[in-house]
This record gives C-alpha cells, sequence and structure tokens, in this order.
C-alpha cells in the first residue's frame, strides 16, 4: 500500500497528536488493523528514507564493486558511501568512502556502547548520528559523505533514534490486546525499533508501569538490554519511574542484566534507585543479587550509598548500609591456597582438566593484603588481583572496577552468580586436599549468570579431612566431587540447569582437548622442489634464516622466480613444532602492507618443516639503526613509525596481539617501507575481549613488556602499546638497549618504581612524549594504535611530499 500524502497528515498515525491516548483506537473504527500496519509500514520506510546507507556483513571487495557501480550511475560523485559490518568485530564496523576517483575504507569503532568514532574523530552515540555528523563536516575524512549506496536502515541496537511506529503508539495506550495482535501480524515493526526519541517498546512500557505489556514484549523477544538514548537499560527506566513490579518480569522472564552500565553516567540499576530515593526497587534489586556497593565510572568511584547519602534519601541509605549479604555457601576452605605461587597455582588446575569457571584464590606476592584469583576459561588460566580498599571505614575487597565487598567469601560468592568482567561466573574449586568443589548457589535465584550456564546444582561442600585426597567419592565424601566423576542428583529437588548443549564438555574432566587441535587452519603448502635455499641471513627462535628462491607458479605453465625468505626448523627443536605452525597459521590470516607476507610451509628432506615469507631486503631495522646511522633522518624515524603504528592497528582490527613488537622484529624493504615481523609469540584473542593471558612460560622479553604482563601474563593491544613505546625508543636512540644492562628483576622494580627510560639525545621532545603515553600505568589510558599513527603522520617534523605519497598509498 502506498505512503500517504502529507495533505493527508490528519488521517495518518504519524500525525503529530502523540497526547491522545485514543488515536489508534479510533483509527480502528475506520480501518482494519491489517491497513494500519502495511500503512504504518509505509510511513517507516518512507521516513527512514535518507538512513538506508547499511549493507550488512558484505566483503572489502563487494563494497568496492557496489560503490563503483554506484560511481557510474551518479557521474563519479565525490562523498559517495556505504556503511558495512567489519568483519573482525560484531560490535564495528566500517566506513567505504569515494574521492576524486579513489576508494577509502574506514574503521567505525564502539569506543563504549552505542558510541562510535572514525580515528582520532569526534565519540558521537549511534550509527546513525554518526553519519550524519560526517554528512555536514569531514573531520578527518577525504571529503564530506554526500550520496549513498542504497540498501537498508542501521540495526536497531546501534541506532540514537528512529521512528515512531504503530507498536510504540500501542504501548503508550496500554493496549495488551491491541499489541498482542500487532506482533503476531507479518507486517509488526522490529520489536527492538526505537522511536523518535530513542526509546523501544520495552523501554516505554517501563518508563509508564505497564507490566502486562512489558510482559508480553519479553516473552515476544524484546531485547531487556538495549539502551535507550539516555544510556538507560529498561531496567534502568523502571528503578527512574519506581515501578518496583517490572522489575522481577525483567530479570525472571527476560534475565535482565543487574549489573549493566549506562554508558553515560556509569550507574548500574541500583546506582539509579538509590539516587532516586526508590527504597522498593532497591530492595527488590538486592533480592536478585544486584551487589549492594557497586562503584560507578567515575573517578570517585561513587556507590549507591554515596548517592542515598548525598540525595538525602534516609531509608535508601540505611537500607544499603545496614544490607547484610545473603549466608555465604561457599567457604575460605574450599580455595584458598596461600602457600601456592603462580606457577604452581596454574600447574595444579591443568592437572584438574582446566574446566571452564575452575579456581582458587592465593595470596599476593606483589601486596601482602591483596589476593589473587586464579581462573580457567577457554582452557586458559587469568590472573586478577583481589585489592583492598578502607571505604567508610571498612575493609573492602574488590576486582578491577567491580563492587566493593566486606569479605572474601561474599566477593567470591558474587561472582558465582555474575561474571561481571571475568571472562566466566565461578563453577568450580580446589581445595587444598586438591579436591574439586562444585560452588553451591541459591536455588530460589534462576538468573545466575549473563552469559555462562551453571552446572547442575548440588549440596554444599563438607570441610575438607586430611586422610581425603584423590580417593573415589563414598558415603562420607560425596560432596567432595572428584575430577573424574559425575554430581550426583539432588535428593530434595531436581536440578533448575537446563541440559549441556551437543558438544558441550561435561563439567568434570580430567583431559581437554584444545581448539587448535579441533579445527586448525589448513595452511597453504609449497612444493619442496619449487623452493631453491641460498645463504643464511640471520638466526630465528627455531634456527637459522635463508634467503631463497620461489618458483611460483602462474596462469598456464608459466613460473615466476620470486626471492623468499626461508625460516629453517632445527632437528633438536622437534618439540615445538606445534609453536612452528602457530606462527604459520598467525601469519596466513594477515594481509597488510605493514606486515610481513606469509607465503607458505614446505618440508624438507627429512621431513623437518620450513617457513616461507617473502624477502625484505634491508633485514632487520636495528641492524640498519646500528650500521648506518647517519642514513637514518628524523622523517624516516617518523615514517616507519607511523607504518608500524598502522601495521599494529590492522592487528588490533584482527583481534591479534602480537607480544615480541621491538626493532629487532621490524623489517625495512627499502628506506620508505617498514614491515612488521616475527609472530612466533603472538596470539589471537577472544571475540568477546581485548586481551590474552599467557599458559606457558619460555623466555620472554621483560624488558619491552608491560607491567601486566610480566605480573600476570595479561597481554592485550595496549600491552602492545607499551612495546610500542619501547620500540619507539630504540628507534630515536638510532638502536641503543633500553635499559642498558639491567637485568629483568631490575627493569620490574625501576618501573615499579614509576620510573621511564629518559629521553634520547637525538629524539624530539614530541616523540618523547608519545613514549610516556605508552609507558602509563595504567592501560586505559595509553593512546590507542590509529591515534599514534595519526601523531606520526601529521607531526610537523614529518613533511616530506615522499612520505606523505607512501602513507596515503598504505591507507588506502
Amino acid at each position: 500500500m502506498s505512503a500517504e500524502s502529507d495533505d493527508d497528515a490528519d488521517s495518518s498515525i504519524y500525525a503529530n497528536d502523540s497526547s491522545s491516548n485514543l488515536r489508534i483506537t479510533q483509527l480502528l473504527k475506520t480501518k482494519p488493523l491489517i491497513d494500519l500496519l502495511k500503512e504504518d509500514k509505509e510511513n517507516c520506510k518512507q521516513k527512514d528514507s535518507e538512513k538506508l546507507w547499511y549493507h550488512g556483513r558484505i566483503t572489502r571487495d563487494v563494497a568496492e564493486d557496489v560503490l563503483k557501480r554506484g560511481l557510474v550511475r551518479q557521474n563519479s560523485i565525490d562523498g559517495l558511501f556505504l556503511v558495512r559490518e567489519s568483519s573482525f568485530s560484531s560490535s564495528s564496523f566500517v566506513l567505504s568512502l569515494c574521492c576524486k576517483g579513489n576508494i577509502y575504507h574506514f574503521q567505525i569503532n564502539e569506543v563504549k556502547t552505542s558510541h562510535f568514532s572514525i580515528d582520532a574523530g569526534p565519540t558521537v552515540q549511534g550509527l546513525d548520528r554518526l553519519i550524519q555528523n560526517y554528512q555536514k563536516l569531514a573531520q578527518g575524512l577525504p571529503t564530506i559523505l554526500t550520496q549513498f549506496c542504497k540498501c537498508k536502515p542501521p540495526p536497531d541496537e546501534q541506532r540514537y533514534a528512529g521512528v515512531t511506529n504503530i507498536l510504540h503508539k500501542a504501548v503508550l495506550e496500554d493496549k495488551a490486546e491491541l499489541i498482542q495482535e500487532i506482533l503476531k501480524s507479518k507486517y509488526c515493526p522490529s520489536i527492538n525499533a526505537k522511536s523518535e526519541w530513542g526509546t523501544t517498546a520495552l523501554h516505554e512500557a517501563c518508563t509508564y508501569g505497564f507490566e502486562n505489556v512489558a510482559d508480553l514484549l519479553i516473552r515476544h523477544g524484546a531485547n531487556v538490554n538495549s539502551l535507550d538514548r539516555d544510556g538507560q537499560t529498561p531496567l534502568h527506566r523502571c528503578c527512574t519511574a519506581n515501578n518496583a513490579g517490572i522489575i522481577s518480569i525483567l530479570i525472571q522472564g527476560g534475565n535482565a542484566n543487574v549489573n549493566a552500565r549506562n554508558p553515560k553516567s556509569g550507574w548500574i540499576p541500583i546506582h539509579q534507585a538509590a539516587y532516586q530515593g526508590h527504597l522498593k526497587c532497591l530492595k527488590i534489586l538486592l533480592d536478585f543479587h544486584s551487589p549492594y556497593l557497586p562503584r560507578a565510572d567515575d573517578d570517585d568511584d561513587t556507590t549507591p550509598l554515596d548517592l542515598a547519602e548525598n540525595y538525602e534519601h534516609k531509608d535508601c541509605f540505611k537500607e544499603i548500609d545496614n544490607f547484610e549479604c545473603q549466608k555465604v555457601v561457599t567457604h575460605k576452605y574450599d580455595w584458598f591456597h596461600p602457600e601456592l605461587d603462580r606457577h604452581s597455582a596454574q600447574k595444579l588446575l591443568e592437572f584438574k582438566g582446566l574446566s571452564e569457571g575452575l579456581f582458587l584464590v592465593r595470596n599476593s606476592k606483589k601486596n601482602p593484603d591483596w589476593h589473587v584469583l586464579t581462573l580457567c576459561h577457554d582452557e586458559k588460566v587469568f590472573n586478577y588481583e583481589i585489592k583492598t580498599k578502607n571505604y567508610r571505614d571498612r575493609h573492602m575487597y574488590y576486582i578491577d572496577d567491580g563492587p566493593f565487598y566486606k569479605s572474601l567469601e561474599h566477593l567470591i560468592q558474587y561472582y558465582s552468580y555474575h561474571n561481571n568482567g571475568l571472562p566466566c561466573a565461578l563453577s568450580m574449586s580446589v581445595n587444598t586436599t586438591k579436591e574439586l568443589i562444585q560452588i553451591s548457589s541459591d536455588e530460589d535465584y534462576s538468573n545466575l549468570i549473563e552469559t555462562q550456564r551453571k552446572p547442575d546444582k548440588i549440596s554444599p561442600a563438607l570441610p575438607p579431612r586430611p586422610d581425603i585426597l584423590e580417593a573415589p567419592v563414598t558415603d562420607t565424601t560425596k560432596k567432595h566431587i572428584g575430577s573424574h566423576l559425575t554430581p550426583p542428583p539432588s535428593p530434595t529437588a531436581p536440578s533448575m540447569s537446563p541440559p549441556p548443549p551437543p558438544n558441550h564438555p561435561p563439567p568434570f574432566r580430567q583431559q581437554s582437548v584444545s581448539k587448535a587441535e579441533a579445527a586448525p587452519i589448513e595452511l597453504r603448502r609449497i612444493d619442496r622442489k619449487l623452493l631453491k635455499l641460498g645463504r643464511e641471513i640471520g638466526q630465528g627462535e627455531f634456527g637459522q634464516v635463508v634467503k631463497g628462491e620461489y618458483k611460483k607458479k602462474t596462469a598456464g605453465k608459466t613460473t615466476e622466480k620470486i626471492n623468499v625468505a626461508i625460516k629453517l626448523f632445527h632437528r633438536t627443536a622437534i618439540d615445538n613444532t606445534e609453536d612452528f605452525l602457530k606462527e604459520a597459521r598467525t601469519m596466513q590470516q594477515l594481509d597488510h602492507s605493514c606486515i610481513v607476507n606469509f607465503i607458505g610451509i614446505a618440508e624438507n628432506d627429512n621431513h623437518e618443516l620450513m617457513l616461507v615469507e617473502e624477502y625484505i631486503a634491508m633485514g632487520s631495522m636495528l641492524d640498519y639503526l646500528l650500521d648506518y646511522p647517519s642514513h637514518v633522518k628524523k622523517d624516516d624515524l617518523y615514517l616507519w613509525a607511523s607504518q608500524i603504528a598502522l601495521g599494529m592497528k590492522y592487528l588490533e582490527e584482527k583481534k591479534m596481539v602480537h607480544r615480541d613488537l621491538a626493532a629487532r622484529n621490524i623489517l625495512l624493504q627499502d628506506k620508505k617501507m617498514a614491515k612488521i615481523s616475527d609472530f612466533g609469540l603472538s596470539r589471537a584473542v577472544g571475540s568477546n575481549s581485548d586481551y590474552y593471558k599467557a599458559t606457558t612460560g619460555g623466555r620472554w622479553p621483560i624488558k619491552w613488556y608491560a607491567p601486566e604482563c610480566v605480573n600476570y601474563g595479561h597481554f592485550s593491544h595496549a600491552s602492545d602499546v607499551w612495546s610500542f613505546g619501547i620500540t619507539l625508543w630504540e628507534m630515536f636512540s638510532y638502536g641503543e638497549q633500553p635499559y642498558e644492562n639491567m637485568k629483568g628483576i631490575e627493569v620490574i622494580k625501576f618501573i615499579e618504581e614509576e620510573k621511564r627510560l629518559s629521553q634520547p639525545k637525538e629524539c624530539p621532545d614530541v616523540a618523547y612524549k608519545q613514549m610516556l603515553k605508552c609507558w602509563n600505568k595504567e592501560p586505559k589510558q595509553r593512546p590507542k594504535f590509529f591515534e599514534l599513527n595519526q601523531h606520526f603522520h601529521q607531526e610537523d617534523i614529518y613533511n616530506t611530499v615522499v612520505c606523505r605519497e607512501v602513507m596515503n598509498k598504505l591507507r588506502k
């Protein structure tokens, strides 16, 4: 059905008459619902016609093809664009843009929930507002955005606002039966669509206290954790409007996250309840295991208790101040190992099978008042500091930006309900007699974890007996669960947990299969006969590196001879075969001008592996700096720094941490092209994470590592930034050794005393300031690689035309 004209607006449900609660009811007297729904769909489509620039998950090649066809149809218009989903991250997007006959691709990064930025440009809430922003000002892009290649509107969750539709209006009228009919129709609008005020239908139901409507929307799949334009979830909205009755519907019926942060205020729902003075909302949240002293994401670590006091809500203040956590059902003797160090803790968890959520707690070697939570996730071992702080004359425990708790036991119990910043919730522990103990949970609470399924519930564990080791379970010890046993069913009630999904590993197991073994990346193989080995050009982690020649087959029967670098695998390193293959698999996934190109692997006559890469003529940047310092100008250093940062930015987009960024691992193709190499230590990080936890020992380049790498094996893009700062120092000191002759332990102490490498003699002040930023103690405060690339690309000293042309080509 065609859309109504503007002249007929009086009869449209989009008439500017939202104050009339009977508007849809009145229209139903003149038109059937199916006609109103069709009309509504056309109106929404028409109002969204200027936002049809989103193309979903298409590849770079397809995007370029769409733009090229668009240029032909629209006669080469500068600013023709489209937006697509990033292939590297589900929360990131890519802006593909035409200017002066060239096509550019810019990463749209989600800085915080539903807030986006392009490179060093402004951070804007909502993809729709971000694009509107660049339709007015270029702000770093080669041109403003003008016309777009038409496809569909952006996803509901990533929008700042949308179009008020018939479902929104029906909710505002509290018409549950009408809503039911709308939701059944094939013409029903998206249930998570945002109105012109930036709210979903569920947000409105929670704001006005329509319990039946909220329940109906949740049962039909409404997103209970979506954010409105003010950064509030539906749960925040209930607490703002004092609609306590809907809170349990959201949590029990929709699995709403009681820990969801408002990205603008840093508050979780209980902050909102305390600020408004809504005692009933506050009590219900506490009943559902909301932390009672969460810390806001601000400089003051504001808690609900602080808000209740500041705004003189005495009843809320009293409720929180006198709040006693539920009786703990986990105890120190189930998981506390004061005698273990980092290595021993890891070995113990490995011995127990690295089951998901398996953990223990040990003393911190760094601070006598702190502890360390050692946790298994994805068959890896993670370490988290449990810090202490004096809050209102009380000794409080906390992890990272998590909530305060008065005791270790309550902290552990909280993280068995919610992962809230940890990679998974706590499910099992190892006690001092090396038995596995199930962490028991509250039987009345059905929404224990946001993302992880709890194992089947069993009775609380008994205190360990010194005579029980790894023996089979008997009648007197059946509450202790060995790693080879299945937990018995509860004698009083059936388990409320769902059965494990297909192929899900059982919660108790001794052996595990790594993901790499389960689904390895198929490597490109090269026939050994096509390789000719030449002179040695260096030594690698596994053996020597030689220059070679590869007869690359091209179209038909012709061949092309190209120079290559070949890493030879020593026979004595045969135990490291998997590590060698990990480097090959890592490199095969990468394709960037600032990263050494992987060609393939081959085997010699003795079945020893060889890794084949592109040949980089000038070799190591470190060697060149030491051998030819007079040939290196400041412009060269700025160009190389910009290229290294660009390559590292690409690695970040690929969710890859390098872990060994140093001048020795930067190769020079020529004076105008630097490339990152040596991925022997690189590891991929998870899709929902930005860091990798080292689980094996070995030789580590301590002088290039950030404090969190040395202390906790925590490697991230931020720790790579620290290493980039050390690499910069090597470059601007023309190859000097960082920290001179200091030993590793001396370097660690030097850094912990807040000391940093001094400014090299020939180093400009602006470059040294970037190094200091890279060496910030707090990872979140370090610059991003796109910022570093921008700095060295745009710095005044970096002004040669040739260098700018090189970088502009790379950016394409």
